[in-house]
């Protein structure tokens, strides 16, 4: 009998163990797509994360390659137009870049942290002529955006067929201008938003394609800045701060610029010195044409020569589309409103009105005003609005629908339940500001504030203060610390019936910015009020009052 065979069993150990693996291994589902699956998937990445995935494998590599050549539009920020753009860029890194994408035709998000001037020679960097080099190597190239302001010079100067896309805002603007922020713009510029935040610039030229224009902190270099201004597309012009001509004649050409705007929907002008009743006379030649017929926001600040007339030109033009108002101190007074409500206009859309309006910054602004003259700001010098309780009744009367209302500084309101008539309802009145009108009642304001049915908010700052010692005694108004003339007011209600003519006689019209950075002082002529004894408090209150 021979020797007994053995029976060996396969062994499977190996091969569960690797089935097992296989199992618990995830599988590469993105190396199973086809390349146009995976290039229709990149168009919702960032363009970061599609350069990534070129080391992960051979096919997203190709895939990657095959996106870039068909690609058109690419953002290097990703949507966040806030944002600086990846960092780690030369000029030939970002030259292969752009020759990867041969059909790109839009290019966002370009906005640099650092760009040298020039190449130097042996230093890799990233510099203006290498992202200009990049760009030209794009044939299809129809915009950029971007936000340097020597790049965005350079490409009008030299690719002046290329479009600034988006909004265009330079991201180091400061005041006082840095000397370095410098910008020329062409004529014909393609461009449709320019905003401008503490740069120098020569002149604002003809601009046919510009919708939105902001100018805040610039200084107009040229002696006539304005001379070849023509925006006729322009729905929104800022001018904000600026330092330009002191002459106010040179500001003409701005004026019917804007008035050839026929679009024009939003006009600010804060410490602009155009002529007075230049605005008046440019309406009444352009009012059959349209010219600022379509403006919904008005505003007007520290303007030095500015006139009622010009003002009330502009509301009455814009009377059908118009919504807000905001009206400098100097021109808060009650015969505009009186002129408005003889005007017997309606103002279907109104909603916002801002009385005694001063621009942040100069209310912000430590520097006193001959140091804003020195920077070459106009020279003005603001005093409270002088609006009564008279024109506080015909703001109403004029404007029905008012919704939100900011009055500041206004020192010869003092009943604001005499604001409410048969004709002066406040029914829709939401929202209700008031600062530092020192001589309201405070009896009265709650009188005032039970009649409005749709009040839902109020804001009440450095309001019902006692007034400084003896300003009642001497003609001053509350809180101000300079006396007028009493003509100056009664003057201007002699033919009203109104029994608050004699509480606006005697009043002051100090420097508003002054008047914000005085605080303490008036606290101590408080303090010494207060040590003088109750009953002088009771008798000082009730001089100034009547």
């Amino acid at each position: 009998m021979g020797p007994r065979r053995k029976n060996v069993k396969p062994c499977c150990m190996s091969r569960e163990v690797s089935e097992t693996t296989k199992l618990d291994e995830p599988k590469d589902y993105m190396n199973q797509l086809s390349h146009e699956v995976l290039c229709h998937i990149f168009r919702y990445l960032p363009l970061q994360d599609i350069m990534c995935m070129e080391c992960l494998s051979r096919k997203l590599k190709e895939a990657v390659t095959l996106y870039l050549r068909v690609v058109k539009v690419v953002d290097l920020c990703a949507g966040r137009w806030w944002e600086y753009m990846p960092t780690g860029f030369t000029d030939s890194s970002f030259l292969t870049l752009l020759r990867k994408m041969p059909d790109i035709e839009q290019l966002y998000g370009l906005h640099p942290r650092y760009l040298e001037r020039r190449r130097v020679r042996g230093h890799e960097a990233f510099s203006i002529p290498g992202v200009l080099e990049a760009l030209q190597a794009c044939p299809n190239l129809l915009g950029v955006e971007t936000s340097h302001l020597e790049l965005v010079e350079a490409i009008w100067t030299y690719m002046p067929q290329v479009h600034i896309l988006g909004k265009f805002r330079n991201r180091n603007g400061a005041f006082p201008i840095p000397p370095e922020n410098k910008l020329k713009i062409p004529i014909g510029a393609k461009i449709q938003t320019l905003h401008l935040v503490g740069v120098n610039v020569p002149e604002i030229p003809c601009i046919p394609m510009l919708r939105h224009l902001y100018l805040k902190w610039v200084r107009l270099t040229k002696p006539q800045p304005f001379k070849d201004f023509l925006c006729i597309s322009l729905r929104t012009f800022v001018m904000r701060n600026c330092a330009g001509p002191t002459n106010s004649l040179k500001y003409v050409p701005l004026v019917t610029g804007l008035a050839s705007a026929r679009n024009l929907e939003h006009l600010e002008l804060v410490r602009v010195p155009f002529l007075g009743g230049l605005i008046q006379h440019v309406v009444e030649d352009s009012w059959r044409s349209g010219g600022f017929r379509n403006l919904h926001t008005i505003v007007l600040g520290a303007c030095k020569n500015a006139l009622e007339v010009d003002l009330g030109y502009l509301i009455i033009t814009a009377a059908r589309r118009l919504h807000e108002v905001r009206i400098q101190p100097s021109l808060t007074k009650d015969g505009v409103f009186s002129a408005l409500k003889m005007a017997e206009l309606e103002f279907p859309q109104f909603e916002t009105l801002h009385l005694g309006y001063v621009d942040e910054f100069l209310l912000q602004c430590k520097m006193t005003n001959g140091d804003l003259v020195k920077y070459g700001l106009a020279d003005v010098v603001e005093n409270p609005g002088i609006i009564t309780d008279i024109g506080m009744k015909a703001v109403n009367e004029v404007f029905s629908c008012i919704k939100y209302l900011v009055v500041y500084n206004c020192p010869h309101l003092h009943n604001p339940n005499n604001w409410i008539t048969d004709h002066s309802r406040w029914t829709r009145l939401v929202d209700l500001t008031l600062v530092r009108c020192h001589a309201i009642k405070l009896d009265s304001f709650s009188q005032f504030i039970e009649l409005l049915p749709s009040l839902e908010f109020i804001s009440l700052d450095q309001m019902f203060r006692e007034p400084p010692k003896g300003c009642a005694r001497v003609g001053l108004s509350a809180g101000t610390g300079i006396g007028v003339s009493s003509a100056l007011v009664s003057n201007q209600n002699s033919n009203n019936d109104n029994d608050n003519n004699n509480n606006h006689q005697n009043n002051n019209n100090p420097n508003i910015h002054h008047n914000n950075h005085q605080h303490p002082n008036d606290q101590n002529e408080e303090n010494e009020l207060r040590q003088d004894g109750q009953v002088e408090e009771q008798q000082i209150a009730a001089e100034g009052n009547h």
